[in-house]
């Protein structure tokens, strides 16, 4: 099960910035999609997953803090959805 850890305030900015690197060209600046799906609101479980590579995503090699911090900046663009998503991880992992 993945929890939502605190993480220090450069975690966001460090999000942000893992995100424009690996994910803005296919998911768009915002992650409201382009050539990929809208994912904001994402969680790490999410983030793991996808990295791992699907469809037409390939794999990204990406440490496990570059995953969080990239989780951390989606659930904060959609802290509604992440939540939803979060309950939802917590229920299946019982």
């Amino acid at each position: 099960m993945f929890a939502l850890t605190p993480l220090p305030l450069w975690a966001d900015d460090q999000g942000q910035t893992q995100f424009t690197d690996h994910c803005a060209a296919c998911h768009g600046l915002h992650a409201l999609g382009g050539n990929g799906p809208d994912i904001q609101g994402s969680t790490l479980n999410d983030v793991v997953i996808a990295t791992r590579g699907m469809d037409q995503m390939p794999e990204i090699d990406l440490s496990e803090a570059e995953q969080q911090a990239i989780a951390t900046y989606l659930m904060s663009l959609a802290p509604e959805i992440a939540a939803q998503k979060l309950r939802f991880e917590a229920q299946i992992t019982r």
